[in-house]
Formats: C-alpha cells, sequence, structure tokens
C-alpha cells in the first residue's frame, strides 16, 4: 500500500488482549449501523457458543448486509476435541469482503486481522484492497499482532481501544467528514 495517500483515519482496529470481548463488540456495533440505515457491509466474527474452539463453538462470521451466517469451522462430529479451519469457507468469505469493498458503502467491517493475516494470508489481500481505495474500515487486532499490523499498515491508521463508545466516536468523525465531503 502507498502509505503517503492513504487517510489514516479511514481505517481503524479495536486493539484487544487474548480473552476479550472484541467480537461481542463488533457484531454490536455492525447491527447497531445497519439498524441506524447506515449502509455497512463486511463480516463480522460472531461470538463463540462456548469456550474454546470445538463443537460448541465453532467459529462462524456473519455477512454484515444480508445478516447471513458463514460458518468457518469444519465440524468434526461430537468426538472431537477441537476445530478445523475451513479453507474453502474462508475462501468464500474473502469474496464476499472483496465485492463488499468493490462496490460503494458507508463503512467496511473486516473481522480480524489475525494470525492468518499477520502471516500474509487469510483475508489480508482484502483489507489492503479495501484500504488503498479509500474505503472507511474497521477490524480488529490482538495486541500481540500489533509489530505485524504496523508492517502492513506501515503505521498508518487508527488503533481503539475495546470500547464501544470510542468505536462509535470514531464512526461518527469519519460519517460527518464523509457528508461534508458530499
Amino acid at each position: 500500500m502507498d502509505a503517503q495517500i492513504l487517510d489514516p483515519n479511514r481505517f481503524a482496529a479495536i486493539v484487544y488482549e487474548d480473552g476479550a470481548k472484541v467480537d461481542g463488540l463488533m457484531t454490536r456495533f455492525a447491527r447497531e449501523l445497519v439498524a441506524a440505515g447506515v449502509d455497512a457491509r463486511g463480516i463480522v466474527q460472531l461470538p463463540p457458543d462456548a469456550d474454546d474452539c470445538g463443537p460448541g463453538a465453532l467459529m462462524k462470521l456473519q455477512d454484515v448486509a444480508t445478516g447471513e451466517v458463514i460458518p468457518l469451522c469444519q465440524d468434526l462430529g461430537p468426538g472431537a476435541g477441537s476445530c478445523c479451519l475451513d479453507s474453502s469457507a474462508l475462501a468464500r468469505a474473502a469474496q464476499r469482503l472483496r465485492i463488499a469493498a468493490s462496490e460503494p458503502s458507508d463503512i467496511l467491517f473486516f473481522s480480524k486481522f489475525g494470525k492468518q493475516e499477520a502471516a500474509g494470508g487469510g483475508m489480508r489481500a482484502e483489507l489492503a484492497y479495501a484500504i488503498s481505495e479509500g474505503r472507511i474500515v474497521l477490524t480488529a487486532v490482538k495486541r500481540s499482532l500489533l509489530p505485524s499490523w504496523d508492517s502492513f499498515t506501515g503505521g498508518q491508521g487508527t488503533l481503539l481501544e475495546l470500547r464501544h463508545w470510542g468505536v462509535r466516536d470514531w464512526w461518527l468523525d469519519n460519517s460527518s467528514l464523509r457528508r461534508q465531503a458530499a
């Protein structure tokens, strides 16, 4: 990405620690915006149904615009002690994000900049595309991955605390700037 043409206020990452409820915050905020009539798109990760990853807590994404739930793990059955990432489901989710980033909207949600993205995979290309297109983007990044995030963004972007009001204030600043430019 060319850091010189990026507006660092237009993309933000909620910084969180292990065990923090970032999925719940992102999901609630996305639903709040959609209910208010904001053209919000992208994908959020739903909070797990149970602790850890396994048959009772399979990771699921949700399409912000449609509400459709996208299972991200293969259900390995009741005897399984863990879950297995479904790479085809991840690829389909990435394709949805690419399409969402290509169409006009008020804000794009990217569930997380996680280990996959930090390693150069996952939905990194879609996130880079959306940011480079000047879209308003919200994601989350675990504090331990901040060095990878900084490398990815060239030190650009806004880091937000894991607080609903802080995320809302960031959005209100961006949406008011957007209205002024129109």
